[in-house]
C-alpha cells in the first residue's frame, strides 16, 4: 500500500507525515511518499507508479490540490483524496472532487489519524478481493475494484472483461463466473452483461452509462429490479 503526502511547507510535511506514521502499523504493510509539488506527484503517477491514498494540501506553490485532484478525477486513477487546508471555503469544491475527506488544519492531528485508518482498512479489503483470469499457464490478477463490466462474447466461449487498465478475457460459462464473484458490487443485467456497481456513472431510460462512457441497454422488465440491487448494495456502504 502506496500513501502519498503533498504540502510546499517543510515544517508541515513532516508533521503530516508525523500524524499518518501515528495510526500504520506493520501489519498494512504501507510506504509513506512525500513531495513539496503536485507536480512531481502528478509526474510519477502518469509514468504508471501507482498511489492507493493522497493526502495534500490545498494551497500549493504551482499546481493546488483541487487542480491536482481534477487531474487525478479525469484520468480515472484510483486514489483516495484526503484535503488539508487552514481555510473551510475549500469544504464545497473538495466534495465535487468526490474527495474522501476535507480537513482543517488545526483538526488535523485528531482526525487524519482516525481518517487514514478508515481508508487503510478499505483499501486492505479491496486488494483481498481480486480474479485470476488467462489461460492455465498464464494468469494475471485482476483486482475486482478494477473491473468496469463484463460480457459473454458472442457466439465464443469466452468472457471479456472490461477494466479500468484494458481488456481481459477468460475460458469459462457467464454463470459459473457470477457464482464464482464474491462481491455484491457486481449485478447481472440482461444481455449476457454483469456490471459493477461502482463503475456505474448514470442510469436513466433504461439506459446505464459506465465511467468509461460505455452504454449498456436494459430492457424494461430488468431495469426496475437492477435499480432496486443497486440501491440495496449502495445503501449496505
Amino acid at each position: 500500500m502506496k500513501i502519498a503526502i503533498i504540502d510546499d511547507d517543510i515544517a508541515i510535511l513532516r508533521n503530516i507525515r508525523a500524524c499518518a506514521e501515528k495510526e500504520i502499523t506493520p501489519k498494512d504493510e504501507a510506504e509513506i511518499f512525500i513531495y513539496t509539488r503536485a507536480e512531481d506527484f502528478l509526474q510519477e503517477v502518469e509514468q504508471g507508479h501507482e498511489f492507493d491514498i493522497l493526502v495534500s494540501d490545498i494551497e500549493l506553490g504551482g499546481m493546488g490540490g483541487m487542480e491536482l485532484g481534477r487531474r487525478i478525477q479525469k484520468q480515472k486513477y484510483r486514489i483516495y483524496l484526503v484535503f488539508l487546508t487552514a481555510y473551510s471555503e475549500y469544504a464545497a469544491e473538495s466534495y465535487t472532487l468526490e474527495a474522501y475527506q476535507y480537513i482543517l488544519k488545526d483538526d488535523m492531528e485528531k482526525r487524519l489519524p482516525m481518517i487514514l485508518r478508515q481508508l487503510i482498512d478499505c483499501v486492505k479489503r479491496e486488494k483481498r478481493q481480486f480474479r485470476m483470469i488467462g489461460t492455465p499457464t498464464s494468469k494475471e490478477k485482476v483486482y475486482y475494484r478494477d473491473i468496469i463490466y463484463i460480457e459473454k462474447e458472442k457466439e465464443k466461449k469466452y468472457i471479456r472483461y472490461t477494466t479500468v487498465y484494458g481488456i481481459r478475457k477468460e475460458r469459462i460459462p457467464l454463470k459459473k463466473l457470477r457464482e464464482e464473484l464474491t462481491s455484491d458490487e457486481f449485478i447481472l443485467v440482461d444481455r449476457g452483461y454483469i456490471i459493477n456497481v461502482n463503475h456505474i456513472a448514470c442510469m436513466n431510460d433504461n439506459l446505464i452509462i459506465m465511467d468509461n462512457t460505455e452504454k449498456l441497454f436494459v430492457s424494461r422488465s430488468s431495469f426496475k429490479k437492477v435499480k432496486g440491487q443497486i440501491n440495496l448494495y449502495r445503501g449496505k456502504l
